[in-house]
């Protein structure tokens, strides 16, 4: 999404492909990247043709353990020049990933290297939508390219969006750090470092309720909306790195007595993820 002025909706990020059915959805997990953590992923590969976005979408933009380098292992995405016209006519190519199997309450975290570059945005969210058969609930970590220096956070709650841009004491692109966000039923808490660096609370703001897929992704912005993203140059490129990923869901963050109370609060029922595909 960018900003208050314009919305986009992360619906036109999903993969046409089944969601799956192998965990449940408060299953917790731990990915690094490795070559056989692949199958938990689906990878993007497609022409996408979006007034926001000078992206198509590429498996080769997407590299596993870095190639299988043992020191650098993670998740490098790229985005780079396209040295095709597409259908779309996008000027680039990016990388994009969703976990297949959707889960809700919980906490996500990953180490995370922004791209650095005007008109480059990179992601880390949580999203279903219409795609899916459900209403649009989201909830973002994103990193402007044009200012490392700014973390930004949003969330939808049934297509309707809000968002802040947060500063940082330091350049995000400069090395890995760890970045979370706590998806619970009274509130979503961001952390930095872990640092608690924002809340948004269910008795002020409307909060997504509904299981979602994992994303990250990085790409390029239409100079339609640089204004918000800044202006790429047509040979400019650069990379996001993401090492592990963890999801741990709220019954093992909280006892037993937390988690009732705080489920108490009215959400939708947790969907089968056959249901979503």
């Amino acid at each position: 999404m960018v900003g208050k002025g314009v919305v986009l909706s992360i619906s036109i990020l999903s993969m046409a492909s089944s969601v799956g059915t192998a965990d449940p959805v408060d299953f917790p997990f731990i990915d690094a990247f490795k070559k056989s953590d692949l199958k938990k992923w689906e990878i993007a590969e497609y022409d996408f043709d979006h007034p926001h976005f000078d992206t198509d979408w590429r498996k080769q933009n997407v590299v596993f353990d870095n190639g299988g380098d043992e020191e650098a292992a993670g998740l490098t995405l790229t985005v780079t020049p396209s040295k095709v016209q597409s259908q779309s006519k996008n000027r680039f190519i990016g990388g994009s990933i969703r976990r297949k199997i959707p889960t809700i309450y919980g906490r996500y975290e990953s180490l995370i290297k922004p791209a650095k570059g005007s008109g480059f945005v990179t992601g880390f969210f949580t999203y279903t939508g219409p795609f899916y058969g459900t209403k649009h609930d989201e909830i973002d970590i994103e990193f402007l390219g044009k200012n490392t220096k700014q973390i930004h956070i949003a969330w939808f709650s049934d297509g309707v969006l809000t968002n802040k841009f947060i500063d940082l004491p330091f350049d995000a692109a400069k090395r890995p750090r760890l970045y979370a966000f706590e998806w619970l039923p009274d509130r979503i808490n961001w952390y930095v470092e872990d640092e608690l660096i924002y809340s948004a609370k269910k008795a002020e703001t409307n909060l997504p309720i509904t299981p979602s897929l994992l994303f990250a992704n990085v790409w390029a912005a239409d100079p339609s909306i640089r204004q918000w993203a800044g202006k790429t140059e047509p040979e400019q490129s650069s990379e996001a790195w993401f090492g592990q990923v963890k999801f741990t869901p709220m019954q093992t963050l909280f006892s037993a007595e937390k988690q009732a109370a705080l489920t108490k609060i009215e959400t939708t029922a947790i969907v089968d993820p056959a249901s979503l595909e």
